[in-house]
């Protein structure tokens, strides 16, 4: 076996490695690494994006090279050492939820339970205000 061949089936073994943890971490059957790109897509804000998305669009490509086209375990020799690691290591961080779409999601669940507790404070302070109103104008008939 040659040293490509066992990069290129490195390659793939931890591609579907990655693919389980993302298809658990959505609930989806398969696809997982598809879900997380399209997901990514949505979140145009999301820090590391630009480096994430790039690289996984890339690497599902060459995942789908080696799983359909013939003797491609053999032949292709674009996939290197450095990106069997990035994937790896994309995998921890996705299981530690430090990745850019969990990062995003927890920020954005932030900001939204702000802007419900900002609502509910303008309401009470409002019924503050309206009660204070009649309670001065009731006052103001008794007296």
């Amino acid at each position: 076996m040659s040293n490509k061949h066992k990069i290129n089936e490195t390659f793939l073994n931890t591609f579907i490695e990655v693919d389980k943890t993302c298809s658990a971490k959505f609930g989806v059957s398969g696809g997982g690494v598809n879900e997380y790109i399209n997901r990514l897509r949505n979140a145009r804000f999301a820090q590391g994006r630009d480096e994430v998305l790039p690289r996984l669009v890339r690497y599902t490509n060459l995942r789908n090279r080696l799983a359909h086209e013939a003797g491609a375990l053999r032949q292709i020799d674009e996939i290197t050492k450095a990106d069997v690691k990035w994937l790896v290591a994309f995998e921890k961080i996705l299981e530690k939820k430090k990745d850019p779409l969990s990062l995003y999601l927890r920020k954005a669940r932030r900001y939204a339970r702000r802007r419900r507790a900002m609502k509910a404070l303008a309401c009470v302070g409002i019924i503050v205000l309206i009660a204070a109103a009649v309670v001065g104008t009731v006052l103001c008939f008794v007296l």
